[in-house]
């Protein structure tokens, strides 16, 4: 089954971007160096990123291995990391002057000045965490204090804490492995400063490798089953895969759980390891779920790679029940939802 689905092809505007940055670059050097952000320069750079997406944030800051970081970044808009991502990868080769990401890095320098939000003087050193490990989760669940924060509504607040996350572990790192978020308007005894927060999410990071699946009964109002997925099973883990591939084999369910017996079991086994080696590097076998008789195999992949015509070939020679492949566009991995 084959399906049709068109967006804005953002190409050409990343295209340009990486056209105008030779012209621009000693221009923002400039700016950097005496501290002279011109309104003309900023509405120069802000519309040719909003040319690409209007969604995306970008900000200088110093780094890590040259001397000036450019990000373009999705601001936690799981629909525009792809986006991002390719805005990246298109880009000059880092040098020492100069690198480039798709996601906020770590700035602890950044951490010691205070930010201004819709008017409010927010000192950065001065905001206070509390926080708890779920370790089941492998989340950190945090809630944070400022000063001004009583003054402040909350979805200000909100912004501020995000901000600062992203200075003190990195866009990707907060995504990961930070939980609830928080914030309140008295500080309570228990609340530490960012070092402290980055070492408890340190502590849990440690504990998931890029191999680590979870197993998860499913009973969410549909005929029971059992899902095994990547986990952290978060899209920033992969912010190229932005096509969803779902390939679904059919059997003879045992029961009235629809679950495989041991022959069948081992059967779906090996249907796995042929489509995950015949996708190879083109896409990326996040979950499965089994239930009533089906197997639904959940893939992401890089727009445009030739998933679907693989998987179905793959498939073709299942014979113990029916099979279906689809795929899509699905940006914010809006197809394993369900299973979040």
């Amino acid at each position: 089954m084959l399906l049709s689905h068109r967006r804005k092809d953002t190409g050409p505007a990343i295209a340009e971007f990486w056209r105008w940055w030779p012209q621009g670059r000693p221009w923002v050097e400039a700016a950097i160096s005496d501290g002279d952000w011109s309104p003309a320069l900023v509405a120069e750079i802000a519309g040719r990123v909003n040319a690409i997406h209007k969604g995306l944030e970008w900000e200088f800051s110093r780094g890590n291995r040259s001397s000036h970081l450019l990000v373009v970044s999705a601001a936690g808009d799981a629909r525009l990391r792809s986006i991002a991502e390719r805005w990246r990868r298109a880009a000059p080769p880092p040098d020492r002057h100069w690198e480039f990401q798709s996601t906020r890095q770590p700035d602890p320098g950044a951490l010691t000045a205070a930010l201004t939000v819709d008017g409010f003087e927010v000192k950065l050193p001065d905001l206070a965490y509390g926080f708890t490990i779920d370790s089941s989760r492998h989340e950190v669940d945090i809630v944070v204090y400022h000063p001004m924060f009583a003054q402040m509504p909350v979805r200000e607040r909100v912004r501020v804490v995000f901000l600062a996350l992203d200075w003190l572990l990195g866009e990707v790192a907060a995504e990961l492995w930070i939980g609830t978020v928080e914030t309140v308007v008295e500080p309570t005894s228990d609340m530490r400063g960012g070092d402290a927060l980055a070492a408890a999410v340190a502590q849990v990071a440690a504990q998931v490798d890029d191999q680590t699946w979870e197993l998860r009964e499913l009973r969410d109002g549909r005929r029971a089953g059992i899902a095994s997925l990547r986990h952290p099973l978060k899209p920033v883990r992969w912010p190229h895969l932005d096509t969803y591939l779902r390939v679904e084999a059919g059997f003879p369910g045992v029961g009235d759980s629809g679950m495989p017996d041991d022959t069948t079991l081992a059967d779906l086994r090996a249907l796995e390891a042929r489509l995950t080696a015949t996708l190879g590097v083109d896409a990326v076998l996040v979950a499965h779920e089994t239930r009533g008789g089906r197997r639904i195999f959940h893939c992401y992949a890089e727009e445009g790679r030739p998933v679907e015509a693989a998987a179905a070939a793959v498939v073709r020679g299942w014979t113990r029940g029916r099979t279906r492949v689809r795929c899509r566009p699905d940006p914010g991995w809006d197809g394993i939802r369900h299973l979040g």
